[in-house]
């Protein structure tokens, strides 16, 4: 495309955009954001206003080049704020103005952008065409957002400043720490680099106070999951309180005080429980039980810890499941404990018990989750491990059933083993919002350790009730195959014996029936040839010489002997023709194609008529007699249309079946037609027709004639093709 074209449709281009920014007024952000996603996919042409707050993901993604820090920017004005979606905008091809005027940007600098509004991925986001640099100005002043206004996702792209509690650091991608912050209404979550301003050491347990652009974590479904804060600067970080030096020196609880009441409500800072170790996945979670109570502790420990040993942890209390455990844990192993004792426990016991604490008693194990339980039943059904090594047992106990978490070995046992297994007792509960006290305990679990916690009590017999049955639907599913097999057999040999019989019959009459009629043909060619035609040619021989030796006076009878010598030739030409077609046999020296052509040349001698002789490809090789009969067929049809129809044109088509069982001729004439039914017939001496059908018959074939008049008419005959009609001659 030449220079000056390019320059003239962007001028027009910018034109067009100046005019409709000028057309459109300034938006004000908040009511941008209250834009429904439907409206916002229609991608409207927005104009607005406002100050940098953020570029690209501030702290967390300072480590990247800057045009991926710019893949997108914040923007707010006294009405709240909106992402701005460079990225997608040049993804798009919706931003047309040069590059390098995005990497002039920077937190402060006020900018007016022209653009359209999109749906984003989570709220209403703006995609640039262009932008205007107003100045620079101070950042906006972060905003006291409600906690629960926070919680709820409702300060979404605002400046805001929140407190909290560093309960928990993970290492997120290996690139950044992602911090958990407990405010006492909910957690958000913030991405900080790593650096030693920001060592897990200083700030877990830190009560902190946060400044930056509040985003959110979403699902893939892009619902709202959490809060999460975006921080440009260091200085956004204030340590209000610091962590304890020590992370054990929290203040110490029993475990049955865990998550007790407290005037000041529940604590956000760490708890420090003791107990016996009783189960312990390193690196995940562990269990430790004092007395009646025991806690689930997750824990990022990978020291190896012994059951029955005395550990301390100290973590953040944890409400996520039915019972209060602890998150985010250290542990230390104190010294060696005696293992507490077993209890034997069965569902029954377990809703006794619920019943007298719903009743207001006092139960002697208020709720067993996580203690050391032992129990008894028979196997059911052993799942092998699919996810995660787990290995699951059903076991029956009589008055419910239980399954069984082991970490695979038990692929052996039988169903209807009886066992005895000990493990971590863990229950499962009836959906939250039920009921207003207690949730009702449904169903025990437990938790298998290792492969010491299975006694086999007794095995059951290998000859089981279900085997037998197996086995004798096994013999009755063979012995039903063999019957089955049987029928058929005996079926397939009855149908191929009768069909061996039928050809050996079609055999038989197709042979007799050829020789016959070979042999009638012969007898009268034979017979017209000697008496017929030699008399005709006596009386012809005889008019001639009537005229040869009459007197001048004969004259005036010369034309009747004339006449009469004429009719006597035609006679005896169509005598030969009629012994020519009882005695020829065509194909001994030529094809069929070409032996039709010759029959239809023969017949059509004389008449003012077109005839086409259409083949198809690959003709099979007929039969003489099956080829004499078609012959016979197509002279006649032909032979009547030119007597009855005087036709202009006659097709002749010969096809054969894609397998070659069959062969067809066709033969097609743009004649007068008639009426199908009113022709005469053979009681009043015609016998083209009826002929033509008692030779297809003859050769187990089919006659269709279709006529309509003054559109022609059409014969069709089609012939089955047998392997053993060569052999009849």
């Amino acid at each position: 495309m030449p220079t000056h074209t390019c320059a003239f449709s962007f001028l027009a281009w910018v034109m067009a955009t100046m005019a409709l920014a000028q057309e459109s007024p300034l938006s004000h952000i908040d009511a941008l954001m209250a834009t429904p996603r439907s409206e916002a996919a229609k991608r409207p042409f927005v104009r607005v206003r406002g100050v940098v707050s953020l570029i690209g993901e501030g702290l967390a993604g300072a480590e990247k080049k800057k045009e991926q820090v710019l893949s997108s920017i914040c923007m707010e004005d006294e009405t709240g704020g909106i992402w701005v979606s460079v990225a997608q905008a040049l993804r798009d091809k919706v931003w047309k103005e040069s590059e390098e005027l995005l990497l002039s940007l920077k937190e402060g600098t006020e900018i007016e952008i022209d653009g359209v509004l999109d749906e984003g991925a989570f709220a209403p986001v703006i995609l640039p065409r262009g932008l205007r640099i107003l100045g620079e100005t101070s950042l906006p002043p972060a905003r006291e957002v409600p906690l629960g206004q926070l919680m709820r996702g409702a300060a979404d792209v605002q400046r805001v400043q929140v407190s909290g509690v560093v309960q928990s650091i993970a290492d997120e991608a290996g690139r950044r720490w992602l911090l958990k912050i407990e405010t006492g209404l909910g957690h958000f979550l913030a991405r900080l680099p790593k650096t030693e301003a920001f060592a897990p050491a200083r700030l877990l347990d830190a009560e902190v106070r946060m400044t930056g652009v509040a985003a959110v974590s979403r699902n893939w479904r892009s619902e709202f999951v959490c809060p999460r804060l975006i921080i440009s600067h260091e200085e956004d970080v204030v340590i209000v309180k610091a962590a304890p030096d020590d992370p054990f020196a929290a203040q110490k609880v029993p475990l049955d005080a865990l998550d007790a009441f407290e005037p000041q409500g529940r604590p956000l800072h760490r708890r420090r429980i003791e107990g016996v170790l009783t189960y312990s996945e390193a690196g995940s979670f562990l269990f430790m039980q004092a007395g009646s109570r025991a806690v689930r502790v997750e824990t990022l420990n990978t020291e190896a810890l012994a059951l029955g040993d005395r550990v301390e942890a100290t973590g953040f209390i944890d409400t996520s499941r039915d019972v209060a455990g602890l998150s985010g844990a250290l542990v230390r192993k104190l010294g060696e404990g005696p293992m507490p004792a077993l209890i034997q426990m069965s569902m029954t016991q377990i809703e006794a018990d619920f019943e007298l604490m719903r009743n207001g008693e006092r139960s002697q194990l208020p709720g067993c989750d996580g203690l050391l339980v032992t129990v008894q039943g028979r196997l059911l059904n052993v799942q092998n491990a699919v996810s995660e090594g787990v290995q699951r047992l059903e076991l029956d106990c009589g008055d419910a059933v239980t399954t069984l978490f082991a970490h695979g070995g038990w692929e052996d046992l039988l169903p209807g083993t009886e066992l005895r297994a000990t493990g971590i007792a863990s229950i499962q509960y009836a959906p939250a919002g039920q009921t207003a006290n207690f949730a009702e305990p449904m169903r025990l679990d437990v938790l298998l350790r290792d492969g010491n916690d299975i006694t086999v009590l007794t095995v059951p017999s290998w000859w089981t009730l279900r085997r037998t049955l197996y086995a004798l639907c096994g013999v009755a599913v063979v012995a039903l195959g063999a019957l089955a097999w049987a029928a058929v057999l005996r079926r397939t040999v009855a149908r191929q014996t009768q069909l061996l019989a039928q050809e050996m019959r079609g055999r038989r009459d197709a042979a007799v029936e050829f020789q016959a009629a070979l042999r009638e043909r012969s007898r009268l060619a034979a017979n017209l040839h000697d008496t017929v035609l030699q008399t005709m040619t006596g009386i012809a021989y005889q008019i001639e010489a009537c005229e040869m030796e009459s007197i001048p006076e004969a004259e005036r009878s010369a034309n009747h002997l004339e006449t009469a010598r004429r009719m006597v030739q035609r006679g005896q030409e169509d005598l030969r023709n009629s012994v020519w077609a009882l005695r020829a046999l065509p194909l001994k020296e030529r094809t069929f194609a070409e032996s039709v052509r010759s029959v239809a040349k023969q017949v059509s001698a004389g008449h003012k008529v077109e005839i086409f002789v259409e083949p198809s490809d690959d003709l099979p090789q007929l039969a003489d007699f099956i080829a004499g009969n078609l012959l016979l067929i197509v002279q006649e049809a032909i032979h009547n249309a030119l007597k009855h129809a005087k036709p202009a044109q006659i097709r002749i088509m010969l096809s054969s079946s894609p397998d070659a069982a069959s062969f067809a001729v066709v033969v097609e004439d743009d004649g007068s037609g008639f009426v199908f039914g009113s022709q005469p017939g053979a009681s009043l001496g015609h016998f083209g027709i009826d002929g033509m059908r008692e030779r297809a018959e003859r050769l187990g074939g089919t006659l269709e004639l279709k006529s309509t008049p003054g559109s022609g008419t059409c014969l069709r005959v089609e012939v089955p093709l047998r392997a053993f009609d060569h052999d009849l001659v």
